[in-house]
């Protein structure tokens, strides 16, 4: 593996996650209202999730480079990347958004979430395969 490699790989993975993120958010828009609370609850829920994500693949990615101690760190973090800025916004919506659990946000959460968590975990499996 070239001294370049780990970093084409992870710019990769980020164009992966972006490009997986708007299939998904386009999905949801095809099928659904495109206006009001809706399209703002599909907005913050892909920020969310997207973001989440990409942090969470870029903190995995980096902290490999440094031993497997940093590796499991690393891990442990980027769950914690994915998941808390998810349930921080579930929690903000049930206690002073009632317009936005009216919108689906909850559900769109949880959908975002799990197509980000998909990609990411086939990422790190194709990433284990490029090694080989």
């Amino acid at each position: 593996m070239t001294e370049s490699s780990p970093w084409k790989l992870t710019a990769t993975g980020c164009v992966v996650i972006l490009l997986a993120q708007a299939v998904v958010v386009g999905l949801v828009l095809a099928t659904g209202d495109r206006e009001g609370p809706r399209l703002a609850a599909v907005c913050l829920a892909a920020a969310i999730t997207g973001g989440g994500s990409l942090a969470g693949w870029l903190v995995a990615r980096l902290s490999r480079r440094h031993g497997p101690g940093m590796a499991a760190a690393g891990g442990l973090a980027a769950t914690a990347l994915r998941l808390l800025p998810a349930l921080a916004a579930l929690a903000w919506m049930k206690t002073s958004q009632p317009a936005m659990e009216e919108a689906g946000l909850g559900g769109l959460l949880a959908g975002f979430f799990l197509a980000m968590l998909c990609v990411g975990i086939l990422l790190h499996l194709s990433e284990t395969r490029w090694k080989q």
